[in-house]
């Protein structure tokens, strides 16, 4: 399956072949999401370059079983881009199976169900308009009350829809230095929201966003499931089309819940929500990948969670 490609895809939003579930995970505001991202075979994430975002919607009063995600307004609560050492957050994802990234939920929202969409745009194919790779998933989450009053939801620039929140030439989308060592790296979309007061932005405009606080590092536990992001319906180019490659990638993602300051919350294979159907053969072991030099191809299977 190859990743979304082109931003106008309506896969763009939740994933190929995404479908609704009826299971959401409860969350308390500030909670801790952590992702891990592996091969199919228990391998690592094979990209290094390019942002990695996350995304919330809610999805109204009938909830997220019924909701679907072409109709969400989504706001911006985290962006990873390059750290102060010049290296990718994505990199990370790539130093072992159980590399991860973590994110924390917004504490001051109003209480109800929401869509999460986590994002990966990989950029090694970034230098020309079409190239970058998206690995886009939704997971279905019912915050609690927040601690503050006067919860709000974000309004006005801050809320976009997918497709139409970016164009194939954006910043940070279409980059063709993105191999420079001092890049200013641009996020694409709308800014982050505030902690304090989600209708208002950031402001910070910054590429090396705070690192989140990462609540469960340890091996994968019984609490996890396998999540993905979902490719483009297009062929072609996109990662794994070469005809040259000898080995094909298969990547799953595995998604683990912290409820704070609870443990993992326990998803069930059947809660998945918007669950990427497709079903592929599954791929050799992949060759290990050489860091920092990114590989350009690799096609990959990915599975979509709650």
């Amino acid at each position: 399956v190859d990743p979304v490609k082109g931003t106008s895809n309506p896969d763009i939003s939740c994933g190929r072949n995404a479908q609704k579930a009826q299971l959401v995970a409860d969350a308390a505001p500030g909670s801790t999401v952590q992702f891990i991202w592996r091969n199919g075979e228990g391998g690592t994430w094979v990209h290094n370059t390019g942002a990695i975002i996350d995304y919330m919607a809610p999805c109204g009063e009938n909830g997220c079983a019924s909701f679907d995600s072409a109709n969400a307004q989504w706001f911006k609560i985290s962006e990873l881009g390059k750290k102060p050492n010049g290296e990718w957050f994505m990199r990370d994802l790539t130093t072992g199976p159980e590399a991860s990234v973590s994110i924390t939920l917004p504490e001051n929202l109003p209480a109800g169900e929401y869509l999460l969409r986590h994002e990966l745009i990989a950029m090694q194919l970034g230098m020309s308009p079409g190239g970058a790779e998206f690995y886009p998933s939704c997971t279905q989450i019912r915050l609690s009350a927040p601690t503050r009053t006067g919860a709000t939801l974000p309004s006005g620039n801050l809320v976009v829809s997918f497709p139409g929140a970016y164009s194939d030439t954006d910043p940070g989308i279409l980059t063709p230095n993105i191999y420079e060592p001092n890049l200013n790296y641009v996020f694409p979309g709308p800014q982050v929201i505030t902690a304090v007061d989600p209708s208002t932005p950031s402001g910070s405009g910054s590429e090396t966003p705070s690192t989140p606080t990462n609540t469960e590092t340890d091996g994968t536990p019984s609490s996890s499931v396998t999540v993905a992001p979902a490719p483009s319906s297009t062929g072609g180019s996109g990662c794994g089309g070469s005809r040259k490659m000898k080995k094909r990638r298969v990547v799953k993602r595995v998604v683990r819940y912290a409820q704070a300051p609870a443990g993992l919350v326990k998803r069930a294979p059947e809660a998945v929500g918007h669950l990427a159907a497709a079903q592929q053969k599954r791929a050799p072991v992949p060759v290990a990948v050489p860091a920092p030099e990114e590989r350009p191809f690799a096609r990959s299977r990915i599975m979509r969670a709650i």
